[in-house]
């Protein structure tokens, strides 16, 4: 997280000068596996972020001397419990690096492994694996969220249905939880609005994962958005479940035809590739000419960094977001660097395999910190159990709260004492969700199936979110406990 300070009073906002906060991070567009000079790894993506606050510092003096910023940048602070995971093991301890970012989204390159087995296995089958790889196991689990690709044209060099049937495969087997897809490199620009890509978009909505298209022009921007709106006319029912956002904002932040799309609920912006002039144009004009009801224009962008294709480049956005330039609120800024990326993620790591039969709860009243720390440091060294996934609640659709001061708290949005830990063997043949609440002074642990009629299926802490029958369960199943001992080995015995 990036630890920022105000340089002044700004009343209208409750925030007073030399106050300090907390902003969580999520970069949406980074790129991990090996092509022609390109190449990157988990480790390569955390030294890559410790980079960015380096070149960061070196620009900071500069634009202080000139009192361009709002929020002075004063330093960067590991995410709460995930460092700790990284401290569990000696080898993953060198890993432990990187904080500006807390989240990232990976997914590969067109890369030397995109058409291994082809044409017997569909394109990029081999390199959503690798990704897999990377993303659904301790540590990197704990800050990597994993995307795969597809290549609609498979439907022609291979069958209807391959490209389909690897999407089903990477997000219902793998674990992933998001697509990208990249119209230029796959030579199907002219072809976006076809039925191959149509069959796509439509199973990534059924099965509620966001879409990232590469997005070079406005041109291609127009014809995703008439794809988007060809899906939806079509399958009604699926309409809130399409989630499509344009890496790079089509390249042209000064075009109003971007804007134009953008007003689409089903359309979102990413930043990558934008630096210099294109910052203050884009935000400018989006906050001009983006207008969907009472809904917040902040909502339709997302921060990306494309690494490695690009570098140093997101520090000017970073920076231009804490500056006095910024047409925007902290809490714009919360949820352009992050918020919105976890809105449109959402749904929790899960996969078709088996999960528990049944949910339930166990109480403590010790320190939930170390406790938490303790549980997941010891499940994350296990060799037949995965953390395959841990994330933080957010707060109910569309909205994002003014983030706090840290003398008040340091709350920003994000909700540290209400946690999900995907669980799986190693073999994939079962997983459950580990539902850690800190409440009024008691620490409440949750077993809970990734699926069915109790299961937590968003991120979103709202109550018409939550099963009701899910509350009821855990109040009729809560045994007090007195160490989290006691847990682990209720763990243990559901997985053996």
């Amino acid at each position: 997280m990036l630890l920022v300070r105000a340089t002044r009073d700004i009343p209208r906002q409750g925030i007073k000068k030399n106050d300090e906060y907390r902003l969580y991070i999520v970069d949406f567009h980074h790129h991990m596996g090996r092509e022609k000079g390109h190449q990157n790894t988990p480790s390569g993506a955390y030294e890559f972020y410790a980079l960015l606050w380096f070149e960061m510092q070196k620009l900071i003096e500069d634009i202080k001397d000139n009192d361009g910023f709002l929020f002075e940048p004063v330093g960067v602070v590991p995410t709460p419990f995930v460092s700790e995971i990284f401290k569990a093991k000696k080898s993953w301890n060198r890993l432990n690096h990187g904080w500006l970012v807390d989240r990232t989204v990976v997914f590969p390159y067109t890369d030397d492994y995109a058409k291994n087995g082809f044409p017997e296995v569909p394109s990029f089958h081999t390199s959503n694996e690798k990704i897999a790889g990377w993303t659904t196991r301790s540590p990197n689990s704990s800050r990597l969220i994993g995307f795969c690709r597809v290549d609609p044209k498979d439907a022609s060099a291979i069958s209807r249905n391959s490209a389909v049937d690897e999407l089903d495969y990477a997000i219902r087997t793998l674990g992933l939880r998001g697509l990208k897809l990249h119209p230029l490199a796959q030579l199907f620009v002219d072809e976006i609005k076809d039925d191959m890509t149509a069959r796509v978009l439509k199973r990534a909505a059924e099965l509620r994962i966001p879409v990232i298209f590469d997005t070079r022009n406005i041109r291609t921007a127009e014809k995703i958005h008439s794809l988007v709106s060809s899906v939806r006319e079509r399958e009604p029912k699926i309409k809130d479940d399409l989630r499509v956002i344009l890496a790079h904002c089509g390249m042209n932040p000064g075009d109003p035809k971007l804007y134009q799309i953008l007003r689409d609920p089903a359309l979102f912006g990413e930043t990558s590739s934008l630096h210099g002039k294109d910052i203050p144009v884009l935000f400018e004009m989006a906050k001009d000419r983006i207008r969907n009801g009472d809904k917040e224009w902040s909502r339709k962008i997302l921060f990306g960094t494309d690494y490695s294709f690009l570098s140093v480049q997101a520090v000017d956005l970073i920076l231009f977001l804490l500056s006095h330039d910024f047409p925007g609120t902290l809490s714009d800024a919360q949820r352009i660097l992050a918020g919105n990326a976890l809105f449109l993620i959402n749904r929790p790591f899960s996969t078709r395999s088996q999960t528990i039969a049944k949910a339930q709860q166990f109480t403590a009243t010790s320190s939930p910190k170390v406790s938490i720390e303790h549980i997941l440091a010891k499940i994350s060294l296990r060799k037949d159990v995965d953390v395959a996934s841990l994330d933080m609640m957010i707060p109910p659709s569309h909205t994002w709260p003014m983030p706090e001061s840290v003398r008040k708290g340091a709350y920003n949005g994000i909700q540290f004492d209400s946690i999900i830990a995907a669980l799986r063997k190693r073999n994939g043949s079962k997983e459950m969700h580990l539902w850690i609440r800190e409440n009024l002074g008691f620490l409440r642990v949750a077993m809970l199936q990734t699926h069915g009629k109790q299961a937590l299926t968003s991120l979103e802490l709202a109550s018409h979110e939550i099963p009701p029958s899910l509350y009821d369960e855990l109040e009729a199943t809560d045994e007090e406990i007195s160490s989290f001992d006691e847990v682990f080995a209720h763990i243990s015995e559901l997985f053996t």
